[in-house]
């Protein structure tokens, strides 16, 4: 018989007084206890490597998310800028660059979270690299021009070197029927030279991205102020201060002042009016105020209300075309409006007239009261007109800059323009429309001797039809409020709601207008049946969006209840210029279907690429993507053909590969595993990565002491009243990072608890209960487009085909909570891809609930008729399938 030594009892008796001095005791219970404690000293040593070796792993992995975010931001900018008719070879090399060493540590760090994994990966990027680095070096160099160019060296063709509202007033000069005022432009070269200063525009963008909200997207008023004064404290170019002082030196030696005024490219075109985003300043007398006024109207494009309005309009934001406009002022008596066609109505042949007294801003800013006048354009007669009481006019102050006076109310009630008047700018206007091609937005002046002078021309958007016609359609009231932008266009067609992978098949009487609750890059599969995209969620930088405008489909972001509100087979008409969506008539449907079906004839034909071969090249090998199923066999490395493809693959791949560190590690770290007081049987073990847990918790937590967002979330959906988690002995098994919902090889064996990685934003839950596997994956922060989640849920006890109807089921009520599902199999992926913290908290409530539901629900699932009632029951909070007793017990 073995006989067992009390250690502490020896050693007591070993120290006594008997046997050893009280100094010889001590030394040998130190002797004997040593090695234990060296022993837990090694083992916590030990613990806490390895925690610190998994809070290091996500570090890693949200840099690879923030490397992900800026990745598609500068797709997006570059997609825009490789099209746009006006190079800035600078800032866009800059930007390629930047992306290149984005995408290279994102790839090197999903490589590192996969440990080795991806070189493949790597080499790819590597390679795309080179050739980009190399097609950089043949990009042509920026067009230079003199760094004023008077209107009259202005040459037809130079609208993309001197915007478009110094181009049609040089052109209407050189008719010579027209007049026009002197003056000269600063193109949009030496803007961007002025930008090109100490990196200012790289400086100025930066910040306003840092700024940016996540509910619209756009800057906050503190970042724009602050880009406002980098701008005016950066001196001119010293060669652009000599070229205006040569310039204006006999301007200002005659007392005479400048209008200084945008003329950007992008502006004063059919496709975009920017009316009223940039400022103006009027009555320049001195070269200090010229020198504050062309820094004024710089910072003007990128206020609020202009970055708002290309946002709105499918461009890019921070984008810059400015060219800047001077023209000698007019000693005006009257100024105002001239729209050569009435815009309400094209089809009523007459124009329309607003007029002021003083300078025109009054007219233009829509801040004082205008006379109307409404010409025909047959020259019949000076037409109806509604004279006002004008209280008010502005005018040119001495010293520059300008006035207001108050008129008489005399003087206010008399008609700014005579009939002769009337009639002579109708004429005008008319031969200015054959000269410019098409109706035009007239900005005019009449001087102290009675000549009526041109100020500004722009192309002028009118809507058809007649006054009955045009109040019929705008008596038609939007469906949804409006959205954000996307991709511009208008077109028409039938609601698909898309819910899952599914939904995009049997697409089969197009155009359809896809309705998602979020932005899922799976539906470019579907894009040569759709005519629009309406997303609940999403931004105008996402995948989807990129390739939306790639291919010239409308799309909308931020409806709120679009999926709820519109239903499948309505017609829609999407107003993509405009963010809204009506109602469709018969007719328009046809005229979209039509047109629609023609497009599809041509479809590989309709991606705008740039006219520039070096550009096109890059845009080649950077902006589309071809990777749009990330469950099929075609998502690989092999696949990767533009940088576009890299960043869509790196970050799929990225959430499964955080996670493969192996069973291992974890129970290494059981020292620092917090366990949580459960109130259902379903056993979690925490690892807190940082901020999840209140600080100082004990070993075994409350559910109030975790601090992370997302578990909260989905601890709330877990321990929903009527979830029935079964008998307590059925305590759930798995663990964090089991490898079999990545790649079926390595289903563990049942009996270790469930662990949680948590973080004040973060959650990563991987659980076996009973017979199946689940994975929650989450962010819930307060940058919307970050945030995200990702749901698998595979196997069961019982046969394929029951188990197939549980997810089936489980399916159908994420998309029905705004989930993007794809089915294979047993298998089933959920993904809800940006959102505000509310509404990802609100679908982790879901995921909760379906935790305790699903259990043992395939047993139940004996025939298909179930799939779709369970699934009701669910949603209508009849967790215990009480409605259903009767059946399932029938069908026993």
């Amino acid at each position: 018989m073995t006989r067992r030594l009390n250690i502490s009892s020896a050693s007591s008796s070993i120290a006594s007084p008997k046997f050893l001095s009280r100094e010889g005791g001590e030394m040998l219970r130190e002797w004997l206890f040593h090695p234990l404690t060296a022993l837990r000293g090694l083992q916590q040593q030990r613990r806490n490597e390895q925690l610190a070796r998994l809070r290091a792993r996500y570090q890693v992995f949200r840099i690879l998310l923030d490397d992900n975010h800026r990745a598609v931001e500068l797709i997006t900018e570059l997609g825009a800028s490789l099209r746009s008719p006006v190079f800035w070879p600078g800032v866009l090399t800059g930007a390629i660059h930047e992306l290149l060493a984005v995408t290279a540590d994102l790839v090197e760090k999903l490589d590192h979270l996969a440990d080795g994994g991806y070189g493949g990966l790597i080499s790819r990027q590597a390679q795309l690299a080179e050739v980009i680095r190399k097609d950089l070096g043949r990009l042509p160099r920026e067009e230079r021009f003199p760094f004023c160019l008077s209107l009259d060296e202005v040459e037809a063709g130079m609208n993309r070197a001197v915007g478009g509202k110094a181009a049609n007033l040089a052109a209407l000069r050189r008719v010579g029927l027209f007049a026009v005022p002197a003056g000269f432009v600063i193109p949009v070269s030496v803007c961007r030279l002025f930008l090109d200063q100490e990196n200012l525009y790289l400086r100025l963008v930066a910040r306003l991205r840092a700024g940016e909200q996540s509910g619209d997207g756009l800057p906050d008023q503190e970042s724009v102020e602050a880009v406002q004064q980098m701008i005016m404290a950066t001196p001119l170019p010293a060669e652009l201060e000599s070229a205006l002082a040569a310039a204006t030196a006999p301007i200002f030696a005659r007392g005479q002042g400048l209008a200084v005024r945008s003329s950007a490219v992008s502006e004063d075109s059919k496709a975009h009016s920017f009316a009223g985003q940039y400022i103006s300043v009027l009555n320049v007398r001195t070269p200090a105020q010229l020198a504050d006024a062309v820094k004024k109207v710089v910072t003007s494009a990128f206020n609020v209300r202009n970055l708002a309005y290309r946002r709105h309009a499918g461009l890019p934001p921070y984008e810059f075309d400015l060219a800047i406009l001077c023209l000698e002022m007019v000693d005006v008596r009257s100024a105002g409006i001239l729209f050569t066609r009435d815009p309400n109505f094209g089809a009523s042949n007459r124009m329309l007239i607003t007029a002021v007294y003083g300078l025109g801003e009054l007219a233009v800013g829509g801040s004082a009261a205008a006379d109307v006048y409404h010409p025909p354009r047959d020259g019949s007669g000076p037409g109806e007109s509604q004279v006002v009481r004008k209280t008010r006019r502005l005018v040119s102050a001495g010293p520059g800059g300008v006035v207001e006076e108050e008129l008489s109310a005399e003087a206010g009630d008399v008609p700014v323009l005579d009939e002769k008047e009337i009639m002579t700018m109708a004429r005008l206007g008319l031969t200015a429309e054959e000269q410019l091609g098409g109706p035009q937005d007239i900005e005019w002046a009449v001087d102290r001797q009675g000549q009526i002078i041109f100020l500004q021309s722009r192309p002028l958007k009118v809507s058809p039809g007649g006054p009955a016609e045009v109040a019929a359609r705008d008596s038609r009231p939007p469906l949804l409020a409006a959205g954000q932008i996307a991709s511009p266009g208008r077109v028409a067609g039938q609601v698909r709601v898309i819910g899952s992978r599914q939904d995009l098949e049997g697409l089969t009487s197009p155009p359809y207008v896809l309705v998602m609750h979020q932005s899922m890059v799976e539906a470019v599969s579907a894009l040569p049946q759709t005519a629009a995209i309406l997303v609940e969620l999403g931004n105008p930088a996402d995948h989807l969006s990129c390739v939306a405008r790639e291919y010239g489909v409308p799309m909308l972001t931020g409806l709120a209840q679009a999926t709820r509100q519109l239903q499948n087979g309505q017609a829609l008409l999407v107003d993509g210029e405009r963010g809204l969506i009506f109602a469709a008539t018969e007719q328009e449907m046809a005229n979209h279907r039509k047109r629609h079906l023609q497009r599809i004839a041509t479809w590989k034909d309709r991606v705008p690429r740039p006219e520039d071969p070096v550009a096109a090249a890059l845009y080649d090998r950077i902006v589309p993507l071809n990777l749009t199923d990330a469950y099929g066999p075609t998502f690989s490395i092999a696949e990767c053909r533009t940088i576009h493809d890299l960043v869509r693959y790196a970050h799929e791949k990225a959430v499964l590969a955080m996670f493969e560190a192996g069973d291992e590690a974890v129970e290494q770290a059981s020292g620092v595993i917090f366990h949580l007081d459960s109130e259902v049987p379903f056993m979690v073990s925490l690892i807190d990565l940082g901020g999840g847990l209140l600080p100082g918790s004990a070993r075994r937590v409350p559910a109030k002491q975790v601090l992370s967002r997302p578990f909260t979330a989905l601890w709330q959906g877990v321990t929903t009243p009527g979830i029935n988690w079964g008998p307590a002995g059925g305590v759930a098994v798995g663990s964090v990072v089991s490898r079999f919902l990545t790649d079926h090889r390595s289903a563990r064996p049942i009996g270790l608890p469930n662990y949680a990685l948590v973080t004040r934003d973060f959650l990563n839950l991987n659980a076996r209960m009973d017979f199946h596997f689940t994975m929650v994956d989450a962010i819930c922060g307060v940058d919307s487009r970050l945030n995200y989640i990702k749901f698998r849920f595979k196997g069961g006890g019982t046969g394929p085909e029951q188990r197939n109807r549980r997810v089936r089921c489980l399916a159908e009520i994420l998309t029905a909570a705004g989930f993007f599902c794809d089915l294979r199999d047993d298998l089933l992926t959920a993904a809800i891809q940006g959102g505000a913290a509310e509404v990802i908290e609100e679908k982790l409530k879901v995921i909760g609930r379906i935790l305790g539901f699903s259990r043992l629900l395939d047993a139940i699932m004996r025939r298909d008729e179930l799939v779709p009632r369970v699934a009701r029951a669910f949603l209508a909070g009849d967790y215990q399938l009480a409605g259903l007793q009767e059946e399932l017990d029938g069908g026993r």
